[in-house]
């Protein structure tokens, strides 16, 4: 039987796959690392997904997964896509190629990095891995949106000293949230902007500019949570990425998710209907063809 690769475990993915399936084709999931994309990184309780008022993302994790496995849907996890050609062959990293007549890309975002002196520094692990690692210095976190706080108030419910600097006077962030940091007594400083990271011994060094001045503090460790972009592998779908990334990117490739969607529309449940909505398209296409 043909079958539609889709490519990504996320919440789009996931859905996708799964409307697929419902509409008579037979797809076929596979997720560089597992099932849940974005849903990984999120630590405090869902608040706002109707019919599940603050499940855990761990929890919905295990749903998404069992739903896949009722409905026998092949999962491959831990491989990556590379590109998709022209004589309609999906290219995988470990080399491996094979034919799909058609493909549903659902690559979610990554976080926005600092291009400053030092970068490399930056920390690239989530803040679960850093929370299971021993700090001797503060952490900064660099950030005014709900995963800058979020991170910020798991450090300081840990016991870890945390300070987050923000570029800006006011925030993204939920007001739950900036009402819990500051019951923490977690130190923010507004208008403020990291300029560059060293590296020494022990520890970093950041230098934050605020009203045309430099100061600098010792830490152990700096995260950057300033939003979020489009994670597109340029072979899978080229196309720039911006906030807002065309549909059809490819004649036989339907990107979705979050990497389509503007900004203040991300989320669990717009990641759900745009799976529906290419599962949908990509069935007509796919009978069309047959």
């Amino acid at each position: 039987m043909a079958q539609v690769a889709v490519i990504g475990g996320g919440p789009g993915g996931v859905s996708c796959a799964l409307w697929l399936k419902r509409l008579g084709v037979e797809p076929v999931l596979y997720e560089r690392h597992s099932i849940g994309g974005q849903l990984h990184d999120i630590t405090l309780p869902i608040p706002d997904l109707p019919g599940e008022p603050w499940i855990e993302a761990r929890e919905l994790i295990a749903r998404l997964k069992q739903h896949l496995f009722t409905w026998k849907i092949s999962v491959f996890e831990g491989r990556e896509a590379l590109e998709y050609r022209d004589d309609r062959v999906l290219v995988f990293r470990d080399g491996q190629e094979i034919h799909y007549p058609l493909v549903a890309y659902a690559p979610g975002l990554k976080v926005r990095q600092l291009n400053i002196p030092g970068r490399e520094w930056i920390a690239k692990k989530s803040t679960t891995e850093m929370l299971q690692e021993p700090v001797s210095h503060p952490i900064l976190v660099v950030g005014g949106g709900d995963r800058a706080f979020e991170a910020a108030i798991r450090f300081a419910e840990s016991g870890r000293t945390v300070t987050l600097i923000h570029r800006r006077e006011g925030f993204r962030a939920r007001p739950e949230f900036q009402r819990r940091a500051l019951e923490l007594g977690i130190p923010i400083r507004v208008n403020a902007q990291l300029r560059a990271v060293e590296h020494g011994s022990p520890g970093l060094t950041a230098h934050i500019e605020e009203s045309g001045k430099i100061t600098s503090i010792r830490l152990s460790a700096v995260m950057v949570r300033i939003g979020m972009e489009p994670d597109i592998q340029p072979g899978l779908c080229s196309v720039p990425q911006s906030d807002v990334v065309p549909l059809w990117a490819h004649s036989r490739v339907r990107c979705l998710g979050d990497a389509v969607s503007p900004v203040a529309f991300r989320s669990i449940v717009s990641a759900y209907a745009s799976g529906m909505a290419a599962a949908k398209e990509l069935a007509m296409n796919f009978k069309c063809e047959a």
